[in-house]
């Protein structure tokens, strides 16, 4: 079976345990079941990809996704920090160095060496949950599973955060990590970001 073939297979299999997913296959659905449930947390389901925390063989927690449309009938698993299913391997959400999120300091999940105009950006507060590097303007978070779900957020440099794409909407000047976006009325509200020019603590 081609892999078209798998990936329509899985899809009305999808449909038939979720009628929302028939509606909408791009809404967030709740994670499927999998062994990798056994070593990986903070699993959810955005436009058909599946985004987890997972424990590689260093304990390790690594951000990791994979599209659940390839996947079919596959067991999902964690393989080494990574969500595979049968022949298909997922891949990690953070960077090479970056083991978990974080700047290489002392801050929860290890470290990777952000440039100038980075940021990484959560899920949850406290810098955890699912997590993505952003290197430069991001006009539209949309297609990146995080657009209206960040809740923590850090930084290298000063960056502009929006509620709305384009940079339109509400927007605001962040200049240093927020662990915590409650207190800035921006929490799951980003819908596009970019560095201010000339900022920055460097």
């Amino acid at each position: 079976m081609s892999i078209v073939e798998l990936a329509a297979v899985a899809m009305l299999s999808l449909a038939a345990q979720d009628p929302a997913f028939a509606q909408d296959p791009g809404a967030q659905r709740v994670a499927p079941r999998g062994s990798y449930r056994d070593s990986c947390q903070e699993e959810y389901v955005n436009r058909g990809r599946l985004y987890a925390d997972c424990r590689d063989r260093q304990g390790r927690m690594r951000g990791t996704s994979i599209e659940l449309a390839q996947c079919g009938p596959y067991n999902i698993a964690n393989d080494d920090g990574r969500l595979v299913c049968g022949p298909h391997r997922g891949q990690y959400e953070d960077r090479p160095g970056r083991p978990g999120g974080g700047w290489g300091d002392d801050r929860p999940g290890g470290g990777w060496g952000g440039g100038r105009g980075s940021a990484v950006i959560y899920t949850d507060a406290n810098f955890r949950g699912a997590s993505q590097r952003i290197d430069g303007e991001m006009p539209n978070l949309s297609n990146t599973g995080f657009n209206d779900r960040i809740s923590s957020i850090q930084l290298r440099g000063r960056w502009e955060v929006c509620t709305d794409a384009y940079f339109r909407g509400y927007c605001q000047t962040l200049d240093g990590d927020v662990r915590n976006l409650g207190n800035t009325g921006l929490n799951d509200r980003i819908s596009s970001m970019r560095p201010v020019r000339g900022g920055g603590r460097w």
